[in-house]
């Protein structure tokens, strides 16, 4: 993200290492000197943007923690380390409420598909999810397209919400 006018986009969580390269550039959404660490006043909306909400008690403890170390700036492996360590303190949506936030994204966008066919066209999923809002980059649009424009120039958005939220 270009502008710190935005609010940071929140990123569903992988579910395998494989995804480290997806974290690291949730991480570097909040990373702004070029020195690869953030600030640990950042640390909470990076979490976030990772896809973890862990509670503020929770997440203050870890603050206090860092200050104490006399640490102003952490890594992206320290990041990833208190990440990893959330557990059950992250507030990472799994099973029934990971279908329930599903939902909420797929009714939103039902919302705009005045034919009720389950499909919108490419070019107006691309305009609302670029233009307004939280926005998306057009190269973040570009991949999230890949592969899931059928000819039409239609998107099945119920197979691209759960594709994005099942990682």
């Amino acid at each position: 993200m270009s502008s710190s006018k935005q609010a940071p986009r929140t990123m569903p969580k992988p579910k395998s290492c494989g995804h480290l390269p997806w974290l690291r550039e949730a991480f570097k959404q909040h990373e702004h000197r070029g020195d690869g660490k953030i600030s640990v006043s950042h640390l909470g909306d990076c979490l976030r943007v990772m896809g973890a909400n862990p509670m503020e008690s929770v997440l203050q403890h870890h603050v206090h923690q860092l200050q104490a170390a006399d640490l102003q700036r952490i890594s992206f492996e320290e990041v990833l380390g208190i990440y990893s360590n959330l557990g059950k303190d992250s507030g990472v949506l799994y099973g029934n409420m990971g279908q329930q936030k599903a939902e909420e994204f797929i009714s939103s966008l039902r919302l705009l598909d005045d034919q009720g066919t389950g499909y919108l066209p490419a070019a107006r999923l691309r305009h609302v999810l670029t233009k307004c809002s939280e926005r998306l980059s057009e190269a973040e649009m570009d991949d999230l397209l890949e592969e899931r424009v059928n000819d039409q120039g239609l998107v099945n958005y119920a197979e691209l919400v759960h594709a994005i939220l099942d990682g």
